[in-house]
């Protein structure tokens, strides 16, 4: 997210820098490799949501976890 979510389900809000963006195992998805604070965190997001944010290495953004979502 470009912005702190209000009024959601997800309690997990990191606030990370996009470190890079990478091709992922589909055409559909990119990885995206984040800093939150020097924790590095990698998300497997759609291709369209990286356009429609417009993700690019820099960039602030909010990081939204999903507990179910977590690989140990």
């Amino acid at each position: 997210a470009l912005q702190r979510a209000e009024g959601s389900s997800i309690n997990n809000l990191l606030p990370a820098r996009v470190a890079a963006v990478v091709a992922a195992d589909t055409p559909a998805h990119v990885l995206v490799r984040l800093d939150a604070g020097g924790t590095p965190l990698l998300a497997r997001i759609t291709r369209r949501s990286a356009d429609q944010l417009a993700v690019t290495p820099g960039q602030q953004l909010w990081a939204q976890i999903k507990t179910v979502a977590l690989l140990g």
